[in-house]
């Protein structure tokens, strides 16, 4: 998946509340050259931070 489809995902989940802005985030901060395969829990308190995280290691 690409960090687009992520985010829109996470955004329709309710995880994030600005799928555009998490995208930013995640490629200002070089995670979406990372993001890994799999299954990840996630809540909608996470911060952006602790999401990138959690999706690329």
């Amino acid at each position: 998946m690409t960090t687009t489809e992520i985010t829109q995902i996470l955004a329709k989940e309710k995880i994030i509340d600005d799928a555009a802005g998490f995208e930013a985030y995640m490629n200002e901060h070089d995670f979406s050259k990372n993001v890994q395969i799999g299954v990840f829990v996630v809540t909608n308190n996470m911060t952006y931070r602790q999401l990138a995280h959690t999706l690329t290691h």
